[in-house]
């Protein structure tokens, strides 16, 4: 039998461009598994990237992106990138007494957590009411530890060198100002200067009024308290970082990447000018400005993200706030891991999740990564959920060799045209927010709920459909319960808080209580700064109810509003 000998395969010529390249293989491209692809945001995602896309959009390598360390800071603040130090490994922890808590942020610092302390507070420490309060019953202690005075402050940190801890965080955000006074009457008791371990508080409390809820003051009441600490600590302790405004909550309320990072920054921009309204200068404190945002599972969505809102934020330093140094320009960027794509559903797929949102956040350049525990969706993170978040980031740093490269993703068509796209995408919503009289505006209007509450809808009503995959939720489900141990808070530690505020009250003196609680009073209604005050008033072991309570009288308590849907 004669052998036959087929014709070698002719490849096609290659296209001359992205368009010739679609028409070629069109036929291949139409079966696809989606009808349309897109970001979480709405913006429509090619079948491929290429320089054109770039050139198109008028992309420029030195204007857009340039060098680490320079202008536009793209590529990260800093020349060297990870390379001489990893990002900070944050872990958020808090529950029951300040004891508990003690123990635990112990536990974090022995397994390698670098992020310092970073502390949850339960509920009624947040909304300023003690734990004896009536409206406090059944969540003292439940989801953050409860802090009713500088005694229990002293507690938490019992046996912990402040030296040592490097870094303390905690949310306080309506109470700013009083958490603030509690750690700088701490560093006091101490002997610490403050400069030893740098403190970093959200301070933040507008977007507690469309995303969180914890106001309990008229919006712009809390701005000025804020803001009086973000002036004071100029002073009492410049290496602090006296405001980290933050869009994680309301990512995780239903905003896309492009609205966190463009309401979060307009939000530091009603910061920044009343401080400039009082005659501070950006060169003084934009430093120790943090922008704090929230990591979800749109990868290339959430590290874009970052590039972007370090260009939109320093051009802004620069061209609006009238910035003239490079450090003026270098706020913080910190990033949370999301807890709101954690599914009690197979809690160990949390573990890919967490994962894949830590990588997004090194990838874009994050400064500190606050990193969620697999267990999250079933109640407090159990001591193995903690290691094995920092176990995660540990690997990531020193088995991946990710960090050894400043900005590896820089240069890809697909990251450089989502950074651009979301550049232009934020500037255009900070200007429909400076049309509306500024974000404070925005809040009465029912702007920023609106958004929350659509894009809230439009997820639920994907998930529902099938069309957002969430593995083992709608999709790959299992009958398996996987046996997973869950956190058991101690039902006695509410009683016991309870015991220790009354014995505070009862050795204190009572007669410098009041006194200092007259004196806050007076510079409420004077309209001064109100953090000398807030610290007398801590130093003599006033409670934070008692605190908030003169803040309700002079400043008035929130009403909500209503918004137009």
């Amino acid at each position: 039998m004669g052998s036959s000998t087929r014709p070698a395969r002719v490849p096609p010529p290659p296209a001359e461009n992205y368009e010739a390249w679609l028409q070629r293989h069109q036929e291949e491209l139409r079966d696809s598994r989606k009808k349309s692809f897109e970001t979480p945001a709405g913006i429509p995602v090619e079948t491929l990237y290429t320089p054109e896309h770039l050139q198109h959009e008028g992309w420029d390598y030195q204007r857009d992106v340039g060098y680490p360390g320079q202008a536009p800071y793209t590529r990260g603040f800093t020349p060297g990138g990870y390379r001489s130090q990893l990002w900070k490994m944050e872990m958020y922890a808090g529950f029951g007494s300040a004891e508990e808590a003690n123990q635990r942020y112990r536990y974090l610092m022995s397994q390698g957590s670098t992020g310092g302390i970073s502390i949850a507070l339960d509920l009624p420490t947040q909304v300023g009411y003690d734990s004896d309060h009536p409206m406090a019953r059944d969540e003292v202690g439940q989801i953050g530890v409860a802090l009713t005075s500088l005694d229990d402050v002293e507690r938490v940190f019992d046996g912990i060198p402040l030296e040592k801890v490097g870094h303390i965080f905690s949310t306080a955000n309506a109470i700013g100002p009083i958490v603030c006074a509690w750690l700088i009457a701490l560093y006091e008791k101490r002997g610490t200067p403050t400069g030893d371990c740098i403190v970093q508080l959200q301070n933040d409390p507008i977007k507690e009024y469309v995303a969180r809820g914890t106001q309990f003051l008229p919006i712009e009441a809390a701005v000025k308290l804020s803001c009086d600490m973000i002036e004071f600590c100029r002073t009492a302790a410049p290496e602090w970082l006296p405001i980290s405004v933050s869009g994680s909550h309301m990512k995780q309320a239903g905003a896309t990447c492009v609205q966190e990072a463009a309401f979060t920054i307009c939000n530091a921009i009603a910061y920044v000018e009343t401080c400039l309204e009082r005659g501070m200068k950006i060169d003084d404190f934009g430093h120790v400005l943090e922008l704090h945002f929230c990591t979800e599972m749109d990868f290339f969505d959430e590290v874009a993200k970052y590039r972007a809102t370090r260009k939109v934020w320093t051009k802004l330093v620069r061209e609006r706030f009238g910035g003239t140094t490079e450090r003026s320009q270098h706020f913080r960027l910190h990033a949370a891991t999301s807890g709101r794509p954690l599914t009690a559903q197979q809690p160990l797929n949390n573990i890919a999740r967490i994962t894949l949102q830590a990588l997004a956040q090194i990838l874009g350049g994050c400064e500190q990564t606050r990193t969620a525990s697999f267990d999250e969706a079933l109640g407090i993170p159990t001591q193995e959920a903690a290691r094995t978040s920092i176990r995660t980031n540990q690997i990531i740093g020193y088995e991946s060799g990710i960090p050894d490269t400043v900005d590896p993703l820089g240069g890809s068509y697909f990251v450089e045209h989502l950074t651009l796209t979301y550049e232009r995408e934020i500037e255009a919503i900070i200007r429909q927010v400076d049309a509306m009289g500024g974000a404070l505006a925005a809040v009465h209007d029912g702007f920023y709920q609106r958004a929350l509450a659509q894009g809230a809808y439009r997820e639920a009503c994907a998930i529902e459909s099938g069309e957002q995959v969430v593995v083992g939720v709608n999709r790959f489900q299992s009958d398996e319960a996987q046996p997973v141990p869950t956190f058991k808070l101690d039902p006695g530690a509410a009683e016991r808080q309870v015991a220790k505020l009354r014995a505070v009250r009862e050795r204190r003196d009572a007669a410098e209580v009041q006194r200092t609680l007259a004196r806050l009073r007076e510079d409420c209604k004077a309209g001064v700064n109100v953090m000398p005050a807030v610290l007398a008033a801590v130093k003599a072991y006033a409670t934070i109810g008692e605190i908030a309570d003169v803040w309700r009288d002079a400043f008035g308590t929130y009403v909500p509003e209503a918004v137009r849907f």
